[in-house]
């Protein structure tokens, strides 16, 4: 690497370092540490890039462990193609994201779009692409953004499909498995405002999907079902609370 290239690496660590100071960034940073040390016995990682808040906070936290700890990370990006802007976002995300010595690659979803159950077909695709490249780059640990926010609506979406104890509980782990692929999720217990936070405060940028405000999704719903419910006081430390008496249960049975 030529000198100057590597001294604008420094000066681009240095100043992502340095948000670390802040309280918010510091206290979640501390916590994603704690669990990727736990939880990971490898020096590469993947990384699921949206483009959204949450996945532009995960995107610096796991930038910042890559310089502090000496670990590859690999960023992914999925461009699903089922918007005529997604082409030219997923670009300008990688463009963005370059800036800061993040290099994401995009992955393509080729081939017919479903015109049914979109969203839960646009998932599978979406793990099933991550798989594949994880696999080329031999990389075992994938890193996703959920939060507390979305066990939420998990647990909300899984309770109206009348799931059992087990499937209740599921989305509440920090680790799952996908084929061979260690998904970890180590935001699993901050909220999204925070996380809304820190990418304001490094990136002021982030993608938005405007399927997020489109109430033919049942998911987008539940969403707004949620905001009704924190009114009553079922908020998400109330969640928590449920989400762990049922584990405890769910425990005692196996036992």
């Amino acid at each position: 690497m030529k000198k100057k290239s590597l001294s604008a690496k420094k000066v681009i660590h240095k100043k992502l370092l340095s948000y670390l100071k802040d309280p918010i960034v510091k206290k979640v940073y501390s916590e994603f540490c704690k669990i990727l040390k736990n939880y990971i016995k490898s020096n590469k990682i993947s990384v699921a890039v949206s483009g959204g808040p949450d996945s532009l906070a995960l995107t610096y936290l796991s930038k910042c462990y890559s310089i502090t700890n000496n670990v590859k990370i690999k960023f992914y990006h999925v461009n699903h193609n089922l918007r005529n802007e997604s082409g030219f976002e997923s670009k300008k995300l990688k463009s963005f994201l370059k800036k800061f010595d993040i290099n994401c690659q995009i992955l393509e979803w080729r081939g017919k779009k479903p015109s049914v159950n979109i969203q839960s077909v646009a998932r599978k695709k979406r793990y099933s692409l991550i798989y594949d490249r994880s696999s080329k780059d031999k990389i075992k640990y994938l890193l996703l953004a959920h939060h507390l926010d979305d066990v939420f609506e998990n647990f909300l979406m899984r309770l109206l499909r009348g799931s059992g104890l087990k499937g209740l509980i599921s989305f509440n782990d920090f680790e799952t498995e996908y084929k061979n692929l260690k998904i970890l999720r180590p935001l699993i217990n901050f909220n999204k405002s925070d996380l809304i936070k820190i990418t304001t405060k490094i990136f002021n940028f982030y993608l938005e999907d405007p399927s997020n405000e489109n109430t033919i999704f049942k998911r987008v719903r539940i969403r707004s079902l949620i905001s009704n419910l924190k009114k009553e006081g079922l908020d998400e430390n109330k969640i928590k609370i449920t989400l762990k008496n049922l584990t405890n249960s769910n425990y005692t049975i196996n036992y």
